[in-house]
């Protein structure tokens, strides 16, 4: 009982921190900000374009500020790195590396869309934002929900696992600090991202979703015929998208060695981590169809 209630107790924080950031005071500060940035770098374009000193720093910064603030408003990216950081044993720089991984691609998607649909499918800028928000957001988020339920199911599979091996523990009356079998999972073993293919997997479902922000500006940079510059200030975009979700990272990694070592000594380690898989799963899955459901009503 006591490992289930520090667990509880431990994810209760972690849900509460994960879901104020989402609050709606802080959604309209970051809304109110991207508003603000957004017509800064189209200053700052324009300023580009006819030549002024300064302009491209002032694009860099002001794409910056916009990928920081756009990650610290309702989103998707955080809570699936969050959770992944919850709920598994993945090393901080591993899931920081996947945290940027993912922010570069996202915006290495939202070049090859703009940019690719103008010089190849000669698509118009209402198709490309229609297709951005009514297509490719809404698969974003059923593959975010699909890594949440493989996360659910695999801390299931754990933790009955582990029952069967306490029964059979005592049924076979061995001592606890026997050396003849496996008594649960250890921490290697459930790892939620255990492969290239689950890497790839979480990158992809949260780049496939590209930043309203980026297409923003790399449509106007297009206009403006600054195409390079338009792309490069997107990448710096993701790596201000990358600074937040990689804090959302460390902090989950933190939060999950607070819950390790409240229930470190009653020998129970082996049923910290599948519970925390199934927490994180559920949570994953809830928002991502919270969002879903923003989406298509």
């Amino acid at each position: 009982m006591r490992v289930i209630a520090s667990i509880a107790i431990l994810a209760g924080l972690v849900l509460t921190a994960i879901l104020l950031e989402d609050a709606a005071g802080i959604a309209r500060w970051a809304s109110g900000w991207q508003r603000t940035l957004q017509n800064e770098m189209a200053s700052a374009v324009q300023a580009l374009r006819s030549g002024a000193p300064g302009a491209t720093i002032g694009l860099i910064a002001a794409a910056g500020a916009y990928g920081f603030v756009h990650a610290a408003g309702p989103g998707h990216g955080k809570f699936l790195i969050g959770g992944v950081g919850l709920g598994s044993s993945i090393a901080p720089a591993r899931l920081v590396g996947l945290a940027v991984a993912s922010s570069l691609a996202q915006a290495l998607w939202a070049i090859l869309l703009v940019y690719g649909g103008f010089l190849l499918l000669e698509a118009a800028v209402p198709r490309m934002t229609t297709l951005a928000e009514n297509y490719l957001a809404p698969a974003s988020y059923l593959a975010i929900a699909a890594i949440g339920a493989v996360l659910i199911w695999r801390g299931a599979r754990r933790l009955a696992a582990h029952q069967r091996s306490q029964r059979r523990n005592r049924a076979l009356h061995h001592h606890s600090a026997c050396g003849c079998h496996a008594h649960g999972p250890s921490p290697d073993q459930v790892a939620a991202v255990r492969s290239t293919r689950d890497a790839i997997a979480l990158i992809v479902s949260i780049a496939m979703r590209p930043c309203t922000g980026a297409i923003f500006l790399l449509i106007i940079a297009w206009q403006m015929e600054i195409a390079v510059a338009g792309a490069f200030a997107v990448v710096v975009m993701g790596l201000g998208t990358a600074a937040l979700t990689s804090l959302v990272a460390v902090s989950s990694i933190a939060a999950r060695g607070i819950a390790l070592a409240s229930v470190r000594e009653s020998g129970d380690n082996a049923l910290v981590f599948p519970v925390l898989q199934i927490l994180a799963g559920v949570l994953i899955v809830s928002m991502s169809l919270a969002l879903l459901g923003n989406v298509i009503s």
